[in-house]
């Protein structure tokens, strides 16, 4: 269900980036799985900000992410991702601001 609105080019990049930072291939990312994984996809998030993303991906709250977690945190900032761009499409068409 969630994964619905992705394409399967989309579902198939995550797929890969979930077992990329999976480096012990357990089935889940451990914090420093993801703090690792971040920072060779680049990421120059602080250790606080890995720590902050962790809990909020974590729903369960067992200290590390599956995969589902890892979906469900991927197409939330997504939609975030695309709200943002959606808002200021609308602003530069709405002259008048009404």
């Amino acid at each position: 269900i969630i994964a619905e609105n992705l394409s399967a080019e989309e579902i198939h990049g995550l797929k890969a980036m979930f077992h990329n930072i999976d480096t012990d291939n357990s089935g889940t990312i451990t914090y420093e799985e993801l703090k690792s994984g971040l920072a060779k996809l680049g990421s120059k998030l602080t250790e606080a900000e890995v720590k902050q993303l962790m809990e909020a991906a974590d729903v369960d709250g067992n200290g590390s992410i599956d995969y589902t977690e890892f979906i469900t945190a991927t197409m939330h900032k997504h939609r975030l991702e695309r709200d943002e761009n959606l808002f200021t499409a609308f602003q530069y068409f709405d002259k008048d601001g009404s």
